[in-house]
């Protein structure tokens, strides 16, 4: 629907360093101009936006930023888990497939293993204060962590990893990519298949320098944004 996309439009302008939460945004005139709809689509976009809790209208005052979205803050490698705790909000994930399959030769390189080995495949959604953040899908080898389950993978990946397998990670590859949605990734992340959305490959390294896992992510650019801090 036009007034959704209209919605996602307005989170990216919202998220722009030159808003400040509590600032107000232009009359609807001035938006409805600036974004070429009618008045009747942006107030719709603006209903979403208040029941999401993004904005607060005040009739008489105008439309008041309430919460901008959440931007993750990396200045060394975190866990999605890490990242939410460190803003003082929720982390939690919802297991869509955990099974057994055979590597495939994509999945071999990546965890550096024969093709056709055993590996666990794990898709689940990351949700930060009950918002879907990202839809992930990981391969993880099950000769080197048999041990692995499906309340592992509700929680944290790496503290399974590291707490309990006793293997230190050093450190991630991850590679991005522009990708416009599936039809089933758009419905599960809230946005239209026209909307581009953040495909993120991650190949996490233990001491030795072996893979541990093999990562695909899919996140929604509209409700989770990383801000990078590289020491020079």
């Amino acid at each position: 629907m036009i007034y959704k996309n209209v919605a996602n439009i307005l989170k990216n302008k919202i998220n722009h360093h030159t808003y400040n939460t509590g600032d107000a945004l232009p009359c609807e005139k001035t938006l409805a101009t600036d974004l070429n709809v009618s008045r009747n689509t942006l107030r719709k976009a603006l209903k979403l936006l208040a029941q999401e809790g993004i904005i607060e209208r005040v009739h008489g005052s105008g439309t008041y930023i309430k919460e901008k979205n959440f931007i993750a803050h990396m200045d060394h490698m975190n866990s999605f888990s890490e990242i939410a705790h460190k803003a003082g909000k929720i982390a939690s994930s919802q297991i869509l497939k955990f099974e057994m399959q055979p590597a495939s030769v994509l999945v071999a390189g990546g965890l550096n293993i024969a093709v056709a080995e055993p590996v666990y495949y794990i898709k689940r959604l990351r949700l930060i204060d009950n918002i879907v953040m990202q839809v992930e899908e990981t391969w993880m080898s099950v000769n080197r962590f048999p041990a692995l389950t499906i309340a592992h993978m509700k929680s944290s990946k790496f503290s399974f990893i590291e707490k309990e397998c006793g293997v230190t990670i050093t450190g991630t590859f991850e590679t991005f990519s522009p990708t416009l949605p599936t039809p089933e990734l758009a419905e599960i992340l809230r946005i239209s298949t026209k909307d581009p959305i953040l495909q993120i490959q991650t190949q996490a390294i233990d001491i030795n320098q072996q893979p541990v896992d093999y990562s695909i992510l899919y996140s929604n650019s509209f409700e989770f944004q990383v801000k990078y801090f590289f020491p020079r």
